[in-house]
Order: C-alpha cells, then sequence, then structure tokens
C-alpha cells in the first residue's frame, strides 16, 4: 500500500478533501476529477454501508484519490471490517477518552502496535497479493500507511489531547468543530476566543507530537485554516455542494428571464 495523503503530508503539502454521504461511485469519479486529495466516506451521519463503502473505495483508488472513512463507532467491528475493505484511513468520531483510542489502536494496526486480526479480504487481495510473501513488510507497510484519526470534537478528548496524541499507533487528529463547539457550549461560534483557544492547542499538541492535524472547514474558512498551520482541511461535503451548486444553476436561469 502507498497512500498518496499520506505522502503529501509528510511533505509538508497541505491537503484537501471533502465529506461523501452520497451513494454510487459516479460521485466519487466527480470528485477525483476536481482534483481534491481525499475523500471521507460518511459512515456516522451518512446512510451508506460497509458494502457501499467498499464499492466507494474501490473508485476511489482507481482514480487515485485517497479514501479515508469516518466509521459509525469506535467498536473493534467497525475498525477492522473497513481497512479489511481497503481504507486508507480511518476518522474516529466521538472519541472521549485515552483507552477508546488504545482500543482503536489495538483494532487498527497490527502488530507490535496492535492486535489488528489479518484474514483474507480485499485489502489483501483475498490473501493473493504479490506483497503477502513477505509477510512480516507487508503487515509493517500497513501500520504505517493506514492513518488513525481520532476526532477531537468532545470536551473529554480537549481534556485529554496531549495524551491521545502521543499514542503510538495514532497517526494524527481529525477536529469536528461543530460538535465541539457544542460542548463547549458555544455552538457554531467558530471565531470565539474559548473555540479559537481549543483549536490552538489541539494543533499545538499535533505539531509538538509530530503528528498531522485535520480540521473541517466550510469554504469560507478553510484557507484560513491551512493559514493558521493545519495540515489538512475537510470542506464541506458532497450534498452540501451539489444542492448549492442546483440552487445557483435555478437562479442564474430564472434570473436571466
Amino acid at each position: 500500500m502507498h497512500n498518496t495523503l499520506r505522502a503529501k503530508l509528510q511533505q509538508g503539502e497541505p491537503t484537501l478533501g471533502t465529506f461523501v454521504q452520497l451513494g454510487g461511485t459516479t460521485i466519487i469519479e466527480c470528485l477525483a476529477l476536481a482534483s481534491l486529495d481525499y475523500v471521507v466516506l460518511d459512515l456516522e451521519h451518512g446512510p451508506g454501508s460497509v458494502a457501499d463503502a467498499g464499492a466507494q473505495i474501490l473508485a476511489a483508488e482507481r482514480h487515485h484519490l485517497t479514501p479515508l472513512v469516518r466509521i459509525k463507532d469506535n467498536s473493534r467491528a467497525s475498525v477492522m471490517n473497513l481497512l479489511d475493505q481497503g481504507a486508507q484511513g480511518l476518522v474516529i468520531p466521538a472519541i472521549k477518552t485515552v483507552e477508546e483510542v488504545r482500543n482503536v489502536v489495538r483494532y487498527g494496526k497490527y502488530a507490535p502496535l496492535g492486535e489488528r486480526g489479518f484474514g483474507p479480504s480485499r485489502a489483501s487481495a483475498f490473501t493473493y497479493s504479490p506483497e503477502l510473501q513477505d509477510l512480516p513488510q507487508y503487515l509493517e507497510s500497513c501500520n504505517r500507511e493506514i492513518l488513525i484519526l481520532p476526532q477531537c470534537e468532545t470536551r473529554e478528548c480537549l481534556d485529554n489531547v496531549e495524551e491521545i496524541v502521543n499514542l503510538a499507533g495514532v497517526d494524527g487528529l481529525f477536529i469536528g468543530p461543530f460538535d465541539l463547539s457544542i460542548a463547549l457550549g458555544i455552538p457554531a461560534q467558530f471565531e470565539a476566543d474559548v473555540m479559537q483557544a481549543a483549536l490552538q492547542r489541539i494543533l499545538t499538541a499535533c505539531q509538538v507530537a509530530g503528528k498531522f492535524c485535520f480540521v473541517y472547514a466550510d469554504r469560507t474558512r478553510a484557507r484560513q485554516r491551512l493559514a493558521q498551520g493545519f495540515h489538512s482541511v475537510a470542506t464541506s461535503m458532497d450534498t452540501v455542494e451539489v444542492t448549492r451548486a442546483f440552487q445557483l444553476l435555478v437562479r442564474d436561469v430564472r434570473e436571466a428571464k
């Protein structure tokens, strides 16, 4: 496995992605044509299944678009199943405790970092991958290339952020600003001092630990977040942008009369 998103991040290149809730593979092809670096398939808030995500992962790979998945929870089944489908990174929502993150690493990384189970899956070409001729190297490659990104969006995670980001096997953090602002008692007040302090604390923790810091931002704040030093921004999502595009189309046609 070669994770092009990870390679760009290591080279210090700002990266841009978006969330995906629409079903099917056509949307993935369209987003690849937009020159995004990655997509986050949203199984937490979206209606898709593991099988749906598997098909979209294949489409993303075909178009050299790195597929990440926001899983529905931090259970062993959720972590392992999406990795077996070929996800090149996982965003884990609603993290609160250090122990939750230790468990995610345990499920998502092979030994010696974790205890991920190995079995025939599409990620290993159902054991027909030539890379499996050297199994230790294959396992090391998976541990290196697959991104484990706990989502910092609760007060508890913020309180434990320095310890969480320094755990071996954690590749970075993904900030969910909407839920974090709600947890801090300032819903959607992204420019409030307490929110700015929280964002800076998370970013600094990642920088000190040598880990990646991802953040969600709408189109009005995406450039600002990159200028602040965040390594990657996931901006908007497919449902929002499709609706917005057609609203503009309808408006332009009607106003042209």
